[in-house]
C-alpha cells in the first residue's frame, strides 16, 4: 500500500492569532506515523505527537495525510463525508475521511455525478463507473484515506479541510456555471392546466403527485433519478397539482408523455447550468 506523507508544521502563534505557514517547507521529521492494519483504530489519530510537542505550547500543529485504501475500514459516508474529535489536552482538532474516492472527498457526497464535471487528465481516478469492472477493485485501487490535523482555535467550518484537499490532490473545486446537457421544461400553449386547487395538503412524491407546490419541485425528482439538470423555462410562478403516472424516473419518454397532458414538456437542450467542477492545476 503506497502511503503519500503530507506533513506540515506551522509556526508559532503571533500575538494577534495568526500563524505563518509554508506549503513548500515539508517537514516529515517531528511527527511519527505507525499505524499497521491490525492495530488501526478509526477514532484514533494516525499522528504520535513527542514529548517537546506536547510540552512546547509556543507552536501549534497543522498536519495531513493521505494514504491509500484500508481493508476492513469501513467507508465514512454521509454529514459531509467526515467525520471529527478534539484533543482538548493538545488543543487540536481532527478532520478524518475513510476509504472515499476523490469525488466524494471533494464534494462531501453533496452532489451526484450528473452534477459534476471533471475537468482532468483521468476521470476514472476519481469517481467509479460500472464500466470499470468490480467497485470493490476500483475502491482498492482508487479510494483514500485522510486526516487532517488543525489548532482548535483556527477552525471556521470546512473550509480549511477542502482547501487541504484540493491542494493534496493538485486542484481547485467548487460551483461554476457551465454549459451543458440539460434538460428545458416549458409550455406548450398557454391554457393553464395546471394551477393548483389549493385544496388538501402541500407536497409531492416518487410516484409523480404534485399539490399546491412550485412547479420546479420535478427537478429534485429528475435529479435523484441521475438525469441531466432540469433547467424551469415555463415562467409559471402560481403553484400547480399534477397527477403523473410515473413507474421511473430514469424512463425519460414516459415522464414526457406524463408531461404532455398538461401541455407541458422536456426538451434536450444546451443551457449554462451552476455545477460542481473539479479543475487540475498544472504545477
Amino acid at each position: 500500500m503506497n502511503i503519500k506523507r503530507i506533513i506540515l508544521l506551522v509556526g508559532s502563534f503571533l500575538q494577534l492569532g495568526f500563524y505563518s505557514s509554508s506549503a513548500q517547507n515539508l517537514d516529515t521529521t517531528a511527527v511519527s506515523y505507525r499505524r499497521p492494519l491490525f492495530d488501526f483504530d478509526p477514532l484514533k489519530s494516525s499522528f504520535k505527537l513527542d514529548q517537546e510537542q506536547k510540552i512546547n505550547k509556543h507552536y501549534f500543529l497543522r498536519m495531513s495525510i493521505l494514504t491509500g485504501y484500508r481493508e476492513g475500514v469501513e467507508p465514512i459516508k454521509g454529514l459531509g463525508n467526515f467525520r471529527t474529535n478534539e484533543d482538548k489536552e493538545n488543543g487540536t482538532k481532527r478532520f478524518y475521511m475513510y476509504n472515499l474516492s476523490i469525488q466524494d472527498m471533494l464534494t462531501h457526497g453533496f452532489y451526484t455525478s450528473n452534477r459534476i464535471i471533471l475537468e482532468v487528465k483521468d476521470p476514472s481516478r476519481y469517481r467509479y463507473d460500472p464500466s470499470q469492472g468490480s467497485e470493490y477493485e476500483w475502491m482498492r485501487k482508487n479510494a483514500h484515506c485522510f486526516e487532517f490535523i488543525l489548532p482548535s482555535g483556527v477552525i471556521n467550518g470546512v473550509k480549511p479541510l477542502e482547501k487541504e484537499l484540493c491542494r493534496i490532490f493538485g486542484v481547485e473545486s467548487g460551483l461554476k456555471k457551465r454549459m451543458v446537457n440539460a434538460l428545458v421544461l416549458v409550455r406548450t400553449s398557454k391554457i393553464d392546466k395546471i394551477r393548483s386547487s389549493q385544496i388538501g395538503e402541500r407536497g409531492y412524491d416518487n410516484n409523480g403527485q404534485f399539490r399546491n407546490v412550485p412547479i420546479d419541485r420535478l427537478s429534485s425528482l429528475l435529479y435523484n433519478a441521475g438525469l441531466p439538470p432540469m433547467v424551469d423555462e415555463t415562467g409559471y410562478k402560481d403553484p400547480v397539482d399534477l397527477e403523473l403516472k410515473i413507474t421511473s424516473w430514469k424512463d425519460l419518454p414516459a415522464i414526457r408523455k406524463e408531461l404532455q397532458r398538461y401541455d407541458l414538456d422536456l426538451k434536450e437542450e444546451k443551457r449554462e447550468v451552476e455545477m460542481f467542477v473539479i479543475t487540475e492545476i498544472d504545477r
